[in-house]
């Protein structure tokens, strides 16, 4: 039987050669789809917000490098509506990921290894803020219908999952965890640990599938 770790290294390994393999003309059709779909959610959660007396939702999201889903619409779409945009920057001991607003594309530059990141001159959200977010679109390799995902071994997102949860144990809002899924990203099942990340939402070319 394959050892656990050894399972997830490799189907990491496929994930990423399969992704960056994607044909580019296709990439960007399906993520044209994945905007409609994606610019449809952002509209409900403003009417809800609006109902609350809000006009603002509070979205954090990866800023996308490589063969990743493109999370550029979604920034542009969240500044043209003057919501509050949230990208991590990477820190090291202990590593963590600092969430930074970012409120235009002036505040954004390439952090380590080319990786797209916010300048050091951003707002910090601190921890006590984050149950304040509205949706948290992930990174990712591959995901289940389960709400199973498999990132990229750094373990940083499944640790803001876990301070986030704590966060949120003192109130009655929670983020809804997001991912946009590619053709090829979603498996029948992704290996998971106690720990790991769940998602809520999977964001498709057919619309949005809602975990149970």
């Amino acid at each position: 039987m394959q050892d656990h770790t050894e399972l997830k290294s490799r189907l990491r390994s496929k994930l990423r050669q399969s992704r960056d393999l994607m044909d580019e003309t296709m990439r960007q059709q399906v993520m044209n789809e994945i905007n409609v779909v994606t610019k449809r959610e952002l509209e409900r959660l403003r009417q809800d917000k609006w109902k609350l007396g809000s006009k603002q939702l509070v979205i954090f999201s990866y800023l996308s490098y490589g063969s990743e889903a493109s999370t550029a619409f979604l920034f542009e779409e969240g500044w043209r509506h003057g919501d509050v945009m949230l990208a991590p920057k990477v820190q090291a001991n202990p590593a963590r990921m600092e969430l930074r607003r970012v409120v235009g594309a002036q505040d954004i530059q390439p952090g380590i290894w080319g990786i797209p990141e916010p300048r050091d001159s951003c707002e910090v959200l601190q921890p006590d803020r984050w149950p304040e977010i509205d949706l948290v679109i992930v990174p990712g390799l591959g995901y289940d219908l389960h709400g199973g995902r498999i990132g990229y071994g750094g373990g940083y997102y499944d640790r803001f999952a876990e301070t986030l949860a704590s966060k949120c144990t003192m109130t009655d809002k929670r983020p809804r965890m997001a991912a946009f899924v590619l053709p090829g990203q979603l498996q029948d099942e992704i290996p998971m640990d106690p720990l790991d990340l769940r998602l809520d939402l999977l964001i498709t070319t057919e619309g949005i599938l809602h975990i149970e």
